[in-house]
């Protein structure tokens, strides 16, 4: 099976769920999700849309580590750390690039969805329907779920390689 439309199927079954944080944004749904990523405290988790966007990776087999050397500044638990890793590859590609066809499981990146600012929020691709991108996402208000995007919204897409 083409990895991406594994990727997709993986994020929309956990999206479906749905996912549900406590109050400290963790929990039981979430421990599998953010146990890959240190924490001071495993009572207390933290925005977890891009650590959603990890696990559902590492479930369809795409090789990553926690966190990818220099130059990328964090790890994989937070959308920048995405957008530069895909920068690096030259898997990313921006919202304005009207060559590239967004599909089913590519990642996508969001800017001020909700309220943060330029890439605060990053989902998966799981079609497009005319002028809106369906996506499973985690961490949407605490909340994993398949949301209806617009392209307002978006900042770009990364593409992870088949062979990566």
């Amino acid at each position: 099976m083409n990895r991406r439309i594994n990727l997709a199927e993986i994020a929309e079954e956990l999206a479906l769920r749905p996912l549900i944080g406590n109050k400290d944004k963790c929990g039981p749904d979430l421990e599998p999700i953010l146990s890959y990523f240190p924490r001071d405290n495993p009572s207390i988790g933290f925005d977890w849309c891009a650590a959603f966007v990890y696990h559902c990776c590492i479930e369809a087999g795409v090789k990553l580590p926690v966190r990818y050397s220099e130059p990328v500044s964090r790890n994989f638990a937070w959308v920048e750390a995405w957008l530069e890793w895909g920068q690096l590859f030259g898997f990313y590609h921006p919202v304005s690039d009207m060559s590239f066809v967004p599909g089913q499981g590519d990642l996508i990146i969001f800017d001020n969805i909700l309220g943060n600012g330029p890439n605060d929020h990053i989902g998966v691709v799981l079609r497009t329907e005319q002028n809106k991108i369906i996506t499973a996402e985690g961490n949407f208000y605490n909340k994993s779920g398949i949301f209806e995007r617009t392209q307002d919204q978006i900042n770009g897409y990364i593409r992870i390689d088949e062979m990566y």
